[in-house]
């Protein structure tokens, strides 16, 4: 019953949020397990408040380049629903499709994204995990580029501590490209399980369109904030991993909900960003 309340109470709040008049996007951190024959679903949205050059050129600023500019890079809304399965002890494929409100457009489909993910060393309890990742994204916009993404995802645990890194590269393909070198993206994450059921952390995202013409720092999105964790099936002895999740058998249900505030760190970044993932693995 409290599997059931949890699951109703993701997609109730994912509902809500689409039929809302706020601002959200998403913020994802990767995890390096794979279990065989697990199905996972999760949902990932954020709400984001304040967008300083938007307004500057709302005043009036001259040129109306400025404002073409910046026409589409901030997001009032965004929500991404993914499914993933276990193919092998190693292997996971995933599937999302990404939806969201530019500044200046209406909200809809932004795209798909096929990803496969290899785990390299597995993590049974402290220590070391780590996997790599690759995904290609198909933009569904019209005038928009698609989007190859890989790079590692490592994990570090000790005790009650676990913090894992996300540092994945990209690029844009196709002829609506409007990069020609690499992009960088990161988020990372650094979580202590206070209780059986509860962590708290903070996390920080960040990305360069393009490393060959990065500009200053201010003008690249960089976020940071807290987030509160909840995990009905966390143990807080191992961090919520457990030790016979490779073991043949039926998997056990697995929720897992977490909800965060972003501040922006620069003028490209929204200044606040409320985000909410929620998970539900079988």
């Amino acid at each position: 019953m409290t599997l059931r309340a949890a699951a109703f109470a993701l997609a109730a709040f994912g509902l809500t949020i689409i039929g809302s008049d706020t601002a959200v996007a998403e913020f994802e951190i990767q995890e390096s397990g794979v279990e065989k024959g697990e199905v996972e679903l999760e949902y990932r949205g954020a709400v984001h408040w304040g967008f300083p050059r938007g307004e500057e050129a709302e005043e009036g600023e001259e040129g109306g380049t400025f404002e073409e500019e910046e026409e589409g890079e901030f997001l009032r809304q965004s929500h991404d629903f993914e499914i993933q399965y276990g193919i092998t002890e190693r292997w996971m494929i995933s599937t999302s499709v990404g939806t969201d409100e530019p500044l200046e457009d209406n909200y809809g489909v932004s795209g798909v994204e096929v990803e496969l993910q290899y785990e390299i060393v597995e993590r049974e309890g402290n220590g070391l995990g780590l996997a790599f990742t690759g995904g290609y994204g198909f933009a569904t916009r019209g005038g928009e580029a698609d989007e190859i993404e890989f790079g590692p995802i490592v994990e570090l645990a000790s005790g009650k501590f676990l913090l894992t890194l996300n540092p994945l590269f990209g690029a844009q393909v196709g002829e609506h490209r409007e990069t020609d070198g690499l992009g960088f993206e990161y988020g990372w994450r650094a979580q202590y399980n206070f209780a059986k059921k509860w962590a708290f952390g903070a996390e920080m995202f960040g990305e360069i369109e393009d490393l060959s013409n990065a500009g200053s720092f201010d003008d690249q999105q960089h976020s940071i904030g807290p987030t509160l964790f909840y995990m009905p099936g966390g143990d807080d002895d191992d961090n919520g991993d457990d030790d016979e999740r490779k073991v043949g058998g039926p998997h056990e249900m697995e929720v897992s909900l977490n909800v965060g505030v972003q501040f922006g760190l620069t003028d490209f970044t929204s200044d606040t960003a409320l985000k909410f993932q929620g998970s539900l693995g079988f």
